[in-house]
């Protein structure tokens, strides 16, 4: 009983963050799920019955209306999982429990334009509670090692330490420690294949400040590169209030000139994202070789827009 409950709830999940990236087709959701089609379309019924608002514009298609999403309500997909899943219930006791729960249920679902406070989160890949994550989870709550296999990579047959199971710019990502104990950053929905070992593992402490320092998954444990940005003056109170770089520390700061940040990193991949984004209101002091790693990478950029 127990156990049909948290497949439905990880069901339901699952369908509603589908929902909030766009259409939904059954046959495609009862693929992934591996469940009958008749599975999933009692499972929208129930969302439809907890007063979701879904569309159906051709056969075997679904999708939230026009402007609706969980992400304007500021409520995740486990939340509104939840909510489904109450209705549910409170649909079989009746009477007064079914009346509170609507109640309940309209004060979390409308969408109020008067709300002064909006959170954007940023859409992304939906987690799937399915048999490699409980597994994956099972490994790093035990400390045991697993072998993979992993799309079409090398590293398939391989013994890995799972250290964490974490999100980055939406995509979910396993965290293990590879061959000489090389910090491994593995897509979730490319594991083909996981199997316990039995071979436990000493967890390494260090990961969970690595973590927090960490501005993409392109981190290393170890950060060897000094990083001096100048930053211009108009956008220098944006990084002072906040750290968009690892180890980021203001070494000099100006109002004619602006402000001289340094930051530590093990990969410039790990940077160069949130550099880039801020152009021109910033340039690289240090080193030179990132300064002309970016120089190319504009190069390149004009090269194929005169293609065009």
């Amino acid at each position: 009983m127990l156990g049909d409950t948290l497949n439905k709830i990880s069901r339901l999940m699952y369908i509603l963050g589908e929902f909030d990236k766009g259409e939904v087709y059954l046959a495609d959701i009862a693929d992934e799920l591996m469940v009958n089609v008749r599975t999933i379309q009692r499972d929208i019924k129930i969302l439809e019955s907890a007063g979701f608002p879904i569309a159906n514009p051709s056969k075997g298609e679904y999708a939230f209306v026009e402007g609706y999403s969980l992400q304007k309500l500021q409520l995740s997909a486990k939340e509104a999982a939840m909510l489904a899943l109450l209705s549910s219930i409170a649909g079989t006791l009746g009477g007064s429990f079914q009346e509170t729960y609507v109640s309940l249920r309209d004060r979390i679902l409308q969408n109020d334009k008067e709300n002064p406070f909006y959170i954007k989160l940023p859409k992304g890949q939906a987690f799937l509670d399915d048999t490699h994550s409980k597994l994956i989870e099972k490994a790093i709550k035990k400390q045991e090692k697993l072998t993979i296999v992993y799309d079409k990579s090398k590293l398939s047959g391989r013994d890995i330490s799972p250290l964490k199971i974490a999100w980055f710019d939406g995509f979910w990502y396993l965290l293990a420690l590879g061959k000489d104990d090389v910090i491994l950053k593995l897509r979730l929905d490319k594991i083909k294949e996981l199997k316990p070992t039995g071979v436990s593992f000493k967890r390494p402490k260090k990961i969970e400040k690595i973590l927090e320092e960490s501005a993409s998954v392109w981190f290393e444990d170890k950060r060897d590169k000094r990083v001096e940005l100048l930053v211009d003056p108009e956008v220098a109170p944006y990084f002072e209030k906040k750290e968009y770089f690892p180890k980021q520390k203001v070494v000099k700061k100006s109002a004619k000139d602006g402000l001289v940040l340094e930051c530590f990193t093990g990969k410039y991949e790990e940077i160069l994202p949130t550099i880039l984004a801020w152009l021109p209101h910033i340039m690289v002091q240090e080193p030179t070789e990132l300064s002309k790693q970016i120089e190319t990478i504009l190069a390149s950029y004009q090269a194929k827009k005169k293609k065009i």
